[in-house]
């Protein structure tokens, strides 16, 4: 049996179907127009009622489920709500970060106007732009009735919201959540949501000039508009989570009335379509289904050597092809949207993987996706710049969210228009916050990209310098060739940053300029902080002298943040060891101090903000000592006494009694006066003096060890060895080879 072609199967199914629809219609159709008409509207309204709503609830759930999957339990809120002060961190820090979270959240949530935190304890309230006393808060009744009573289980009703008493009134709708959940509640946290977002968001959804909407609270009051008396189809739906109404309706019949009128009309007008349906049917039909039966022929071939699946499709079943263009559909539209919405979110995801290295792109890739992004492809070299705003903190402080993004786009333009001056192609992203990656890349024939970036680079920060109230510092990577080596461009320019604590802000750093200082010079560096601990120790003004010295080592030389943060610990850590010989009171003044003293090393900008802030706390420390010392006559006499031992350590005549006679004092009075002044024993003090001279022999001589002990004061090499090895933990012999290795090292 031949298998009838497509176009004879529409024909024979569609024409018969098309005669018969047009005359049902034509009698029948002024009888149920009417009540047809009706009901789809009132589906359509019920359908569109429903689906602001469901649009509605899951805008606002989704702000719901952000309280409990992120603020319940973060350990800013826990902190600040309990005030957790035995972590070291300052509360404006805390209060800081906690803003910045808001100010997030406000961003990935644009219906929310504001969040706020009421701390019980104290009444305070910590918003995204400032924290005050509940009674300074624009919003102090709200806040103040929720202190005193239940929150609310759902979405409060239209309220006026404002941050400052002089602020214009904003309608809002809040949530409420105690917080912690878990524990006694010790405050609460309110989410604004902007009435005016919800209204536009609303709007969106509507069908203009067909239809009316109107969103109310759970005590009638209007969120979005009111629903117009004229309505057709009027439908109402309650939402659960929220108490509130959608009530919406499509604005009266004139169309239908029209309609009526060509009552007359319309039977001629049916025997006219009737004619031209069949024609168009059969011309229509055979341009349309030439396509599908060579494809139905080419799967029926196809078929015969597969599966009976295949030759089912292949029999020709309309399933098959709805199917698969229902697909096509889907697919489609997917990537229109894809195209459409995340092109900007491709960009920046394609840049992150290109300078983090985290998939290998080779030139094909690259000129797939930058001619997605309307950019050009070609390059010779490559390098990575990175800009970072100086004080960020403080920046954020001074300039509000969206402030804060104009002048983001301003240094963005800046860059873009300054590198095309120069002829340099550019792709910039902010990756962080406070930095701006920057991809230079020319085409030139002849390599040159090294300097031109560098140029660039200055006349970048000089524009920012002289045109906006903050400064930047830019780290430089090296300049490659291969797309591969990008990343390690990347990763120099951000261990360049990494020195700008020590070269200073406002600056260019070149990773190429950097050097490790501290593995250079170690050894010279903690002898001079032995030395500032030893001034300190000993309240002589020299420890200043000395400090400055190991700053402008550092400043000398380009160190890493953490290298300078780990040898100024280390020389905390020794002045502690020293000052724990001193007497309590010593002791005392001293640990007053050490805490402010670690809490700079963490939060300081450059090396000369450390410098500054711990040499006044340093000096601080010294006044409390000078106030705890004795009498100017004993002061005199213990100096006398210091540097008699420093010029006679070598004699081994040397001893309490002998210095006893030497000033007229008794042998007790002079040892407890030591010990109170020096903050150790004449004893130790002593073979302090004479095993540092004995090191310094040792190393720069090739005497014996016998002869060294006795131009130390030593008459016994047994008695020199015990004190030698009982201070510095190796013999003498020991301590010589071990110098002299390090030596050869060097």
């Amino acid at each position: 049996m031949k298998t009838k072609s497509w176009f004879q199967r529409l024909l024979s199914t569609y024409l018969p179907i098309f005669y018969l629809v047009i005359f049902f219609l034509i009698f029948v159709f002024f009888m149920t127009v009417s009540q047809m008409s009706r009901q789809q509207t009132a589906k359509a309204n019920d359908s569109y009622a429903k689906y602001v709503m469901q649009a509605l609830e899951s805008a606002l759930q989704n702000i719901d489920r952000v309280f409990y999957r992120e603020l319940d339990t973060d350990p800013d809120i826990q902190a600040f709500l309990f005030r957790k002060e035995d972590t070291g961190e300052s509360e404006y820090l805390l209060n800081s970060r906690l803003a910045n979270k808001f100010k997030t959240m406000g961003v990935s949530y644009p219906l929310i106007h504001s969040i706020y935190l009421y701390r019980d304890s104290d009444r305070r309230v910590l918003t995204s732009n400032a924290i005050m006393s509940s009674d300074n808060f624009g919003d102090h009744e709200f806040a103040e009735e929720l202190a005193g009573g239940e929150a609310p289980y759902t979405w409060t009703g239209v309220r006026d919201y404002r941050l400052f008493s002089f602020d214009p009134l904003t309608s809002v709708v809040s949530l409420v959540r105690k917080v912690p959940l878990q524990y006694e509640s010790r405050g609460f946290l309110v989410i604004n949501v902007s009435v005016s977002g919800i209204r536009g968001m609303v709007d969106e959804m509507a069908t203009q000039n067909v239809g009316s909407t109107g969103v109310y609270d759970a005590l009638g009051k209007a969120i979005v508009g009111s629903v117009n008396d004229n309505l057709q189809g009027m439908s109402l739906v309650k939402s659960s989570y929220m108490m509130w109404e959608v009530r919406t309706g499509l604005i009266g019949g004139s169309a239908y009335g029209v309609i009526l009128n060509f009552f007359y009309g319309w039977i001629a007008l049916g025997f006219a379509v009737i004619l031209l349906g069949t024609v168009g049917i059969v011309f229509v039909t055979r341009r349309y289904t030439s396509p599908l039966d060579a494809i139905v022929r080419r799967i029926k071939s196809y078929s015969k050597s597969r599966s009976k699946e295949l030759a089912v499709m292949a029999s020709g079943q309309p399933q098959f092809f709805e199917t698969a263009f229902d697909h096509l559909l889907e697919m489609a539209n997917l990537y229109t949207d894809v195209h459409h919405e995340n092109l900007v979110y491709r960009r920046k995801t394609f840049f992150i993987e290109l300078v983090g290295g985290e998939r290998r792109i080779d030139a094909s890739a690259w000129e797939e996706e930058t001619g997605r992004f309307g950019m050009t492809a070609g390059y010779r070299e490559l390098g990575i710049g990175i800009l970072d705003i100086d004080k960020y903190p403080g920046f954020c402080g001074a300039y509000s969210y969206q402030d804060q993004n104009l002048i983001k786009f301003v240094i963005s333009s800046v860059v873009k228009e300054t590198a095309a001056e120069m002829r340099v192609a550019v792709w910039s992203e902010w990756l962080e916050n406070e930095r701006l990656t920057v991809l230079f890349r020319t085409e030139e024939p002849e390599p040159g990209l090294r300097s031109e970036v560098a140029v660039l680079c200055d006349r970048i920060r000089l524009w920012i310098q002289d045109n906006l109230e903050y400064t930047v510092t830019i780290g430089i990577g090296s300049v490659v060739e291969e797309l591969g080596d990008v990343p390690r461009s990347f990763d120099e320019a951000e261990e360049a940053l990494t020195y700008k604590s020590s070269a200073g802000m406002n600056r260019i750093i070149a990773y190429s300029d950097t050097e490790r200082g501290f593995q250079l010079d170690s050894f010279v560096y903690l002898q001079l902080i032995r030395s500032i601990a030893d001034s300190f120790k000993l309240r002589d003004a020299d420890w200043k002298i000395k400090f400055a010295e190991l700053v402008d080592h550092m400043r000398s030389r380009l160190f890493l943040r953490q290298d300078m943060v780990n040898l100024l610990q280390y020389m905390i850590f020794h002045i502690s060891k020293e000052v724990w010989d001193l007497p309590v009171p010593y002791k005392e003044a001293w640990d007053r101090v050490t805490p402010e003293l670690s809490g700079v090393l963490k939060d300081f900008d450059t090396l000369e903000d450390v410098r500054e802030r711990l040499e006044a706390l340093l000096d601080e420390a010294a006044a409390r000592f000078e106030q705890l010392r004795p009498g100017k006559q004993n002061q005199e006499l213990i100096r006398n006494v210091k540097a008699y031992i420093e010029a006679h350590y070598h004699s081994p005549d040397l001893s309490l009694g002998l210095l006893s006679s030497e000033y007229g004092i008794h042998q007790s009075n002079l040892s407890r006066l030591f010990k109170e002044e020096i903050g150790e024993n004449f004893v130790d003090y002593l073979a302090r003096i004479r095993i540092l001279r004995a090191k310094e022999l040792l190393q720069t001589t090739v005497d014996s060890i016998q002869d060294i002990a006795g131009r130390v004061g030593y008459l016994h090499y047994f008695s020199f060895n015990r004190v030698f090895k009982k201070l510095m933990g190796l013999t003498p012999g020991e301590y010589r080879r071990s110098a002299a290795s390090e030596l050869e090292g060097r």
